[in-house]
């Protein structure tokens, strides 16, 4: 049901319904900002509803898990070309009656092309982000420490499990090889602001880049939720390092939420959202980030 309300929120304006669902201590974060209780989350969602509200699904997934469920959408015009969309990913826990704690990434780059404006307009335009202090550990100086896997974080499917695990192992140890080993040839990638691809060789490339682009770089896993009737798990995670912008060594740490499906131990579909523009206005990163 839940499901259902967060997309009449944007696609009818329907804010009765979801205010239901939220709770005093309920806090919404979104472009890095988190806002809490109903009167600073009804004026995000009424920003949101200014910037992309009232616009049709062209596609949606689902994750139900039992404490924490994630939803991912794409909206666009009725008149919009094939690719001019902006997608949404929502991670949140929840009691099955109202949302405790809700995480929103939207693509800001692709609305930006949606809404026809430079993203230097559109960053002005979002809200300050939360003050963010980011501790010096360097996880190098700790070859001997443990670093988490997704098991670790919840009981996954014993028949998704090695997949998952291989796939956190690209990103957390850099381990490329397992980028032909756990997708399928023809796997549809989603990475956000660089649009829709077949096969994995952008993502690899993309996860080249950003890594060469940090210093230090440093994946943590955040937290899971899997939908174990079908096969798809979303994965909220984030990226530490030193970025390297203009000759000026930044410390900055890049929020992601991964949607992924599997059949036949393979991923055939994969969503890799961030915020860049929020992310630029946090940091105040020059365009474009790789």
């Amino acid at each position: 049901m839940m499901f259902n309300q967060l997309i009449a929120l944007y696609t009818e304006g329907d804010l009765a319904q979801l205010s239901s669902r939220i709770l005093h201590s309920t806090a919404w974060k979104q472009h890095d900002f988190t806002a809490y209780g109903s009167m600073q989350i009804n004026k995000l969602w009424l920003k949101s509803l200014e910037q992309f509200g009232f616009l049709q699904v062209t596609k949606r997934h689902e994750i139900q898990g039992d404490n924490f469920s994630a939803l991912y959408v794409e909206l666009s015009k009725e008149s919009a070309l094939e690719n001019e969309y902006v997608s949404l990913t929502f991670f949140f826990e929840h009691n099955n009656e109202h949302i405790k704690r809700l995480h929103c990434v939207v693509d800001t780059l692709a609305l930006a092309r949606l809404l026809q404006q430079e993203p230097s307009v559109l960053i002005n335009a979002l809200p300050t982000p939360d003050p963010l202090l980011l501790s010096q550990f360097d996880h190098q100086l700790h070859p001997k420490s443990y670093h988490a896997i997704p098991n670790d974080v919840c009981n996954l499917p014993s028949h998704i499990s090695d997949t998952v695990n291989q796939w956190w192992n690209i990103w957390q140890e850099k381990q490329l090889v397992g980028f032909k080993s756990i997708y399928s040839d023809t796997a549809q990638i989603q990475i956000a602001g660089f649009g829709s691809h077949e096969g994995f060789k952008q993502l690899r490339d993309f996860q080249l880049k950003v890594h060469n682009r940090m210093n230090r770089s440093y994946c943590q896993l955040e937290n899971i939720c899997v939908d174990k009737d079908e096969n798809s798990l979303a994965v909220k995670w984030h990226i530490d390092g030193d970025y390297i912008d203009n000759g000026k060594i930044k410390r900055i740490r890049v929020p992601v939420i991964s949607v992924l499906m599997i059949e036949n131990k393979r991923i055939v579909e994969e969503q890799l959202q961030i915020d860049w523009l929020a992310l630029y206005k946090q940091y105040g990163l020059s365009y474009p980030f790789v």
